[in-house]
């Protein structure tokens, strides 16, 4: 009696163990993946354009699972989307057989909307755009299909694609969607401005440009709002600087665009600041492009030195540093301006002098040189100090 219990309990665990694999095996197919790339499924089962148009065509299709297929051709059990910053799934809505609107978040405007595209359902049960593939239904049962994703593209070039699970929503389902998604994405503008530059370099304390292309309306402010002010007349926008340097933003529902904007006036110039120093202030250079800083006679190397900023006695905390971004504006007597990055309060040599402003320099002459106004910048692009810098040629030293 014992015996015959026990080989029932185990007859009964192999068919469960067996029932087990082959459930696992029908929801995580194995796939392929053909010569460009796209991922597929050998000997597929064909849907004919008859099925497919009474099955899906006329109906949206609602997200409800997706597994990451790896480049092995096996799924991923996790959800894909599940901790995934700034993205999500996409439902669909087939209104003809040419016709599919997709729903999505896009996190880069933000907004939930939708975009409206053409199709075609080619062999393979292939849904694609131009050629490209939108979808491969895998299986059509009542209202649950399955398709293999088009997911995006990785950094390195590797297509990502996905084994989802769409469920088919019912009208009043549709029409939720389609309120929770309600831009048209396709129709989302960039800002223009008559500015071609993100840093703008201007004499005196004055600044204008126009607003020439947004969404809905705009709203334009400076983050330091101590820095300057700003006065509209419909699209056209005033600024007057009330310390040198202002960083600006004109942001509309969806997009924004940045711009910083300088003067070289040294009515400009911050009075009474005291701060930094630069480890050397001048350098000295020959026709064979050797440095040397001259106070110390300590030879530099043109690609690997930098002039770093150091703090003077008696200030405590920091304004440059690793973790909050400073720049340096490079002003020199002819009052040409460029804006340059500090990497962690360093100024590298090569950056603040190209070798066309040194082959000028030996072109004039021995003896030439060019003076610069370093002025350290802060996050918000607000000048606080300025420093003298000088770079003269000779031909020996």
């Amino acid at each position: 009696m014992k015996t015959t219990k026990l080989h029932s309990f185990i007859i009964a665990l192999l068919c469960a163990v067996a029932f087990a694999s082959c459930n696992k095996e029908d929801i995580y197919p194995t796939f392929s993946f053909d010569e460009n790339g796209e991922c597929y499924i050998p000997d597929i089962s064909k849907i004919s354009m008859e099925e497919f148009e009474s099955s899906v065509v006329g109906y949206g299709w609602k997200h409800v699972i997706t597994h990451e297929i790896g480049i092995d051709g096996k799924c991923s059990t996790k959800d894909y989307y599940e901790g995934l910053d700034g993205g999500g799934s996409s439902q669909y809505y087939f209104e003809s057989s040419e016709s599919l609107k997709e729903y999505m978040y896009v996190d880069a405007f933000p907004a939930n909307g939708y975009l409206t595209y053409a199709y075609e359902y080619e062999d393979g049960n292939r849904v694609s755009n131009n050629g490209n593939l939108v979808m491969r239904i895998v299986s059509l049962k009542g209202d649950v299909m399955k398709i293999i994703d088009y997911l995006g593209i990785r950094a390195d070039g590797v297509k990502i694609y996905g084994y989802s699970t769409y469920r088919r929503m019912s009208s009043g389902e549709l029409t939720e969607v389609q309120n929770a998604y309600p831009t048209d994405l396709s129709s989302i503008k960039n800002i223009t401005t008559s500015i071609n530059n993100e840093v703008n370099i201007i004499s005196g304390n004055q600044f204008e440009f126009d607003v020439l292309s947004y969404n809905g309306s705009y709203t334009i402010k400076a983050i330091n709002e101590e820095s300057c002010e700003i006065t509209r007349e419909g699209n056209h926008v005033k600024i007057k600087l009330l310390t040198n340097g202002a960083y600006i933003t004109v942001s509309d529902r969806f997009r924004h665009f940045e711009f910083s904007l300088f003067s070289t006036d040294e009515d400009m110039e911050p009075k009474g600041t005291d701060i930094y120093d630069l480890n050397y202030s001048e350098v000295v250079f020959n026709k064979n492009m050797e440095f040397i800083e001259p106070s110390a006679n300590r030879p530099l190397s043109y690609e690997n030195s930098s002039i770093e900023t150091t703090t003077r006695d008696g200030y405590s905390g920091s304004i440059i540093s690793h973790y909050n971004r400073s720049y340096m504006l490079v002003v020199d007597t002819d009052k040409k301006a460029r804006l340059i990055h500090l990497q962690n309060g360093r100024l590298y040599l090569k950056e603040l002098l190209p070798k066309e402003t040194l082959q000028t320099l030996i072109e004039k002459g021995n003896g030439s040189s060019i003076s610069y106004k370093l002025e350290l910048t802060t996050a918000d692009r607000r000048v606080f100090q300025v420093l003298p810098f000088k770079v003269t040629y000779k031909e020996e030293f």
